[in-house]
């Protein structure tokens, strides 16, 4: 029934950084996943993730820029875009057992906003929709238009820009990800992270632009992000507020990015809260194919409630059941042989 509402208290930050060190998530990589610019989805290997290209300085970030009608409204053609786990899951070669051991699945992004919450000096509100079916809990973000002014399209566009300069996507491909499984709190994660290129020596990099009186307070929520992933440097354009770039991406390792700009108690304190929210959703959530919204809107709470709207998809649905009546057509057949029925 909709309606239903539950919260959760922030507690004092200090109490975060004592309940797990960040240096315990230790993520594997399952596997590697593109999409391609018409939606598909394309199981792949690290081969198809973007390398470094040669590029010459000055970088006109400006370049092909059509103002707010040049807004990036699409959508995957297939599938929408929260679904590219899920279509990773069933095409992983165990199919629905590689998440035999996984308690929370979602992408880097939504454990990027709230592991920040503490440390977002604009307050900054968040908006995601939860469901925990068959054990698991599921994470997507809100499918809503938002409302951004000129200059957040034209700094968006930029970011994008910059990408297009130093990475080279293979034909018809708009975009990489990792599937990385680790534990935050007491619950197993499954993430899918996109992944912007790797170096030649087998880097992962997480590419960006700053303004660079800003690079203080963007260093440590984009370390955060990269963290979660498994990324080895952060790769910043110093852009002018015209948008160009004229001297060469300042590479920042995670380990000085740590030290210099984080601090190791405030990445205790970012992964510690979002363990206890991660547990506490876990817990608040009852066991079916509903629709929450887990929202943050300022303040020390953070709120659940019911849509009463289902939440899986039906082929993802199909996908599960098929899988255990497979295998209770095993159970059956194994125990008929055993204790045959007169």
């Amino acid at each position: 029934m909709a309606g239903r509402r539950k919260s959760y208290d922030i507690k004092a930050v200090v109490q975060y950084s004592r309940m797990q060190d960040y240096s315990s998530y230790q993520p594997s990589e399952l596997g590697t996943f593109s999409i391609s610019e018409d939606g598909d989805f394309i199981n792949c290997n690290k081969a198809a993730i973007p390398t470094l290209l040669d590029y010459k300085l000055p970088l006109n970030l400006n370049e092909g820029y059509k103002g707010t009608e040049g807004k990036d409204k699409a959508r995957e053609t297939i599938f929408p875009q929260w679904e590219k786990g899920l279509k990773w899951i069933h095409g992983s070669k165990e199919g629905y057992g590689s998440v035999s051991s996984v308690d929370i699945i979602a992408s880097r992004g939504i454990l990027k906003d709230i592991g920040y919450t503490n440390h977002n000096q604009y307050n900054n509100p968040w908006k995601f929709e939860a469901c925990k079916f068959k054990g698991k809990v599921y994470l997507r973000k809100v499918d809503e238009e938002e409302d951004e002014n000129e200059w957040c399209i034209r700094n968006s566009y930029w970011g994008k820009k910059f990408e297009e300069y130093l990475i080279q996507q293979e034909t018809g491909t708009k975009a990489t990800y990792r599937m990385l499984k680790g534990k935050i709190g007491k619950k197993t994660v499954l993430l899918s992270a996109e992944v912007d290129a790797i170096s030649s020596d087998g880097k992962y990099m997480e590419i960006k632009t700053c303004f660079a009186n800003k690079i203080g307070v963007k260093v440590p929520q984009a370390w955060w992000q990269s963290y979660l992933g498994k990324v080895d440097t952060l790769y910043y354009g110093l852009k002018t507020r015209q948008g160009m770039v004229y001297n060469k991406p300042t590479e920042i390792t995670m380990a000085v990015a740590l030290t210099k700009y984080v601090t190791k108690n405030r990445a205790n304190e970012m992964i510690g809260f979002t363990g206890d929210v991660l547990d506490w959703l876990y817990g608040a959530l009852p066991d079916k194919d509903e629709t929450w919204i887990l929202e943050y809107t300022g303040g020390r709470q953070i709120f659940l409630r019911s849509t009463g709207e289902k939440f899986l998809p039906n082929w993802y649905l199909q996908f599960i059941e098929g899988r255990k009546e497979e295998e209770l057509v095993k159970q059956v057949e194994a125990l008929t042989l055993s204790h045959p029925v007169n």
